[in-house]
């Protein structure tokens, strides 16, 4: 009995190379016993539409295009009360979820993973009323992803986000705020903020030196204080670099809920994409909520669990 997928794609997503590569990744899924439907986004959540109107008669659902697309059809399938399994085939520019789960770049190997690989229950992230599959940004930097004019990214790839962010780093306005989470209250002022399941951000891999798990029903918050002179911001830089997260002026933890409280409006990015202005924000781990294809071989870094043979 064939299984039944939905194959949603951007076509404009990354350098457009869908377009070459559409007949080949069909072809893989039909030999292997999938019936597929296809269908193309054509404008912001569509891909959302889509999965809850129809997402539910599927036995799959696999996506094709950057974080954004991602993010969509996870925000689609985390409202069904029944998931299919979902697939993602990275044509972006960044791809830092896929890079966490290890998903190849190769949109043809990506598609035979999606046919041999494992599923994996990955959390995922409420903000508020939206949802993120792995990290919900304000300030320095996180607005460039969707500031960067797409034919940048196309041509500079991750390069085209730290061009643009360098354009803007004297103008980082710091938020005052109150964040409450699992083990307790921190009040400061900060000009960036990531809360994140994920080892990449910006195709920064941020977390390389900490046991990152991806299904463990905790988000890794990174929050950078306001530098007072040129040597604290030379302190943060150097231990971002260094990634051990250790300068004063670093704020590292690990929580199953944040509450952030700022004195004035605030502007989020999700997954890459414009996420809103907030002055009041509730993040919520969803644990394990993502029924995901990855690679057995990475497995064993991302979960907390041993795979099942």
């Amino acid at each position: 009995m064939s299984k039944k997928m939905l194959f949603v794609y951007n076509p404009m997503a990354g350098k457009e190379q869908i377009r070459n590569k559409l007949s080949d990744i069909i072809q893989i899924f039909c030999r292997a016993g999938f019936e597929v439907t296809i269908f193309a986004t054509m404008g912001r959540e569509d891909a959302t539409n889509i999965v809850i109107e129809k997402g539910s008669e599927y036995d799959y659902v696999v996506c094709s295009g950057g974080d954004g697309t991602m993010n969509e059809v996870a925000s689609g399938l985390v409202q069904l009360e029944k998931r299919p399994i979902c697939g993602y085939i990275p044509a972006g520019t960044v791809n830092d979820f896929a890079s966490s789960l290890k998903i190849p770049k190769t949109m043809k190997n990506a598609a035979q993973l999606i046919v041999d690989g494992s599923v994996f229950n990955c959390d995922m992230g409420k903000f508020n009323d939206k949802y993120f599959t792995y990290v919900a940004g304000f300030g320095a930097f996180t607005e460039v992803s969707y500031q960067t004019p797409q034919e940048w990214k196309n041509m500079l790839g991750k390069m085209a986000y730290f061009v643009e962010g360098m354009k803007h780093i004297t103008e980082i306005k710091p938020h005052h705020m109150k964040i409450l989470y699992d083990d307790g209250i921190v009040e400061d002022d900060f000009v960036l903020g990531l809360i994140s399941n994920s080892v990449s951000v910006a195709g920064y891999k941020a977390y390389s030196k900490k046991k990152i798990k991806m299904d463990d029903g905790l988000f890794e918050a990174l929050l950078i204080r306001n530098p007072k002179n040129p040597i604290e911001l030379q302190q943060v830089l150097n231990s971002l670099l260094s990634k051990h997260l250790d300068a004063d002026q670093i704020c590292y933890f690990s929580s199953s809920y944040i509450h952030i409280i700022s004195d004035d409006v605030v502007q989020w990015t999700l997954d890459g994409e414009d996420g809103g202005v907030y002055s009041d924000v509730e993040m919520t781990n969803l644990k394990q909520s993502l029924p995901i294809i990855c690679d057995r071989r990475a497995y064993s870094a991302v979960s907390c669990k041993h795979i099942k043979e």
